[in-house]
């Protein structure tokens, strides 16, 4: 007479290994789903009743708004107020050329209407600009503020042998006598590559270029600016005591961040490993899907510790998963939050790459189990998988 608490799949085939990859995928993937939705609530919950949160939010507010004042006020990047934002580096390089060639040209150019833009200035020769204005203007008058000062790399013709420099213009004389103004004729050719999208034309009798000529100037103008905005960054005293504030303000805000990070994990980890299998007789949801069957070691059916080891055995081992919901969440920004120091030497990238080895481990447990097919996890929970029929 067979046990009531015999499974009534104990001699089934075990799942099998294909079975079990897909369950895996299937089940982290919502996963990710159910911890990106606890993430929201617990995030919701701890700006609404905690005020040091909102302390360090207001506070990194002002401080970055302090560190794009102060890079604005160098010139090394363009500021849009009424857009609150800064200019994209590649649209600075672009208003950069345009200027050069509306400076040149002035009237003469195919039509004025394709150089209207806050940041394209006709006065290239007589105003200095961007890097120009940086190394001619707010270095000098800012020489007390800079760690290392030296006078002789400053100036507009410094900033000018930089540019010169960088673009060849040596070999390729794009420039005459008087930089920041362009030789007439490659002027001409880069107002035909704006104005009509001609990649090369022919002035007096020569072939120009003008497209191979406005990725060189514009390449050249953003290794320039690089260059002076990694000076100014590393030796600016003021700027540098802003972005050291700002990064322990950040800093604070990544560790809460990633505590209610954690307990959204384990939030949800415990909805799709404890109560959905609760529910189904120990079966997490892509078993069901797959047709698997969970039970316990000795053929009989799943107890209370089973489900509860199972559950620990998979919050731990499908941890990893964490950094796909920060990956979803905020994109590029997960960095700030992998290499968070969580103790010592300790990043959190660490902790999410322990997981991914115990599972190769597991996977090789599998493998070798040639009689029963049981990973890590049905070893330390006592369980067992099975095909439902």
């Amino acid at each position: 007479m067979a046990n009531v608490q015999d499974s009534e799949y104990q001699f089934n085939s075990p799942f099998s290994l294909s079975k079990r990859i897909v369950a895996y995928l299937i089940d982290s993937l919502l996963l990710i789903l159910a911890v990106i939705l606890c993430f929201q609530l617990v995030d919701m919950m701890y700006v609404n009743f905690n005020t040091r949160l909102k302390e360090i939010n207001s506070q990194m507010a002002k401080e970055q708004n302090e560190i794009i004042a102060c890079l604005a006020d160098s010139g090394l990047i363009q500021y849009d107020e009424q857009a609150g934002a800064s200019v994209e580096d590649e649209l600075q390089g672009q208003n950069f050329i345009y200027s050069l060639v509306l400076s040149t040209l002035g009237d003469d150019v195919s039509d004025e209407a394709a150089y209207k833009g806050e940041y394209i200035f006709s006065d290239m020769g007589q105003t200095d600009r961007s890097f120009i204005y940086y190394y001619a203007q707010f270095k000098p008058a800012h020489s007390d503020g800079f760690v290392g000062y030296d006078e002789s790399k400053t100036g507009r013709a410094y900033a000018e042998s930089l540019f010169l420099s960088a673009c060849n213009n040596s070999e390729n004389g794009y420039f005459g006598q008087s930089f920041p103004l362009l030789e007439r004729n490659v002027a001409v050719a880069l107002d035909r590559l704006i104005v009509n999208r001609e990649n090369s034309c022919e002035i007096d009798g020569v072939t120009y270029y003008g497209r191979d000529i406005f990725i060189e100037l514009y390449n050249a103008f953003n290794s320039v600016l690089e260059g002076a905005r990694a000076e100014f960054t590393q030796s600016y005293r003021p700027f540098v005591e802003f972005n050291e504030t700002f990064s322990s303000s950040r800093e604070q805000l990544i560790k809460i961040k990633t505590g209610e990070l954690c307990i959204a994990y384990f939030a949800g980890a415990f909805i799709c490993f404890m109560i959905v299998p609760a529910i189904s007789g120990g079966n997490s949801a892509a078993l069901l899907l797959l047709r698997g069957r969970c039970i316990g070691r000795s053929g009989l059916k799943m107890r209370w510790y089973n489900y509860v080891l199972r559950w620990i055995c998979h919050s731990l081992f499908y941890f990893s998963n964490i950094m796909f919901v920060l990956l979803l969440t905020y994109g590029r920004y997960a960095s700030f939050f992998l290499t968070c120091n969580i103790a010592g030497g300790l990043k959190f990238y660490m902790l999410c790459l322990i997981p991914i080895i115990v599972m190769l481990i597991s996977f090789v447990i599998f493998v070798f189990d040639k009689s029963e097919r049981r990973t890590l996890t049905d070893r330390l929970s006592l369980t067992v998988v099975k095909e439902k029929e």
